[in-house]
């Protein structure tokens, strides 16, 4: 299995938050550090050689978990 690094990872994540960009300037935190953070905590729970089906559960539980939570905040700013 091909290892995940975490610039691969920040790249892909950045390419699709781009779709969808958010106001940075906003924020206490920059991008790239978000990214960054966010995908170190992400490859240190799921950097496995092999993957249970638990581990599948909890991963695709948490990208529609993901998923639900950014669409309502979306629906909250259109409601702005």
């Amino acid at each position: 299995m091909k290892k995940i690094t975490l610039e691969q990872l920040v790249e892909i994540a950045a390419e699709v938050e781009a779709g969808d960009p958010t106001d940075w300037g906003k924020l206490a935190v920059g991008q790239q550090e978000a990214f960054r953070m966010i995908g170190t905590s992400i490859l240190d729970m799921f950097d496995k050689e092999v993957y249970t089906d638990d581990d599948k559960l909890i991963l695709l539980a948490t990208i529609t978990k993901l998923t639900v939570e950014n669409m309502l905040l979306n629906l909250k700013i259109m409601d702005r």
